[in-house]
């Protein structure tokens, strides 16, 4: 996930401890969906409203 993202490997542990990115556990093992990454940025992305100052999408 850290390749494929360009995201440090220890920011995503921390975000998953976090309870931020989508995950399971499966044996010990942590498993993230393939888009956990692109949820995440969808989720939180900040659009600008041309008057200078930003407004999270969608409010």
């Amino acid at each position: 996930m850290a390749a494929q993202s360009g995201w440090p490997e220890s920011r995503i542990r921390r975000m998953v401890a976090r309870k931020q990115l989508a995950h399971i556990r499966v044996n010990g093992r942590l498993m993230l969906p393939e888009t956990a990454i692109d949820d995440y940025v969808a989720k939180h992305f900040v659009e600008a409203n041309g008057s200078g100052s930003a407004q999270p999408a969608g409010a």
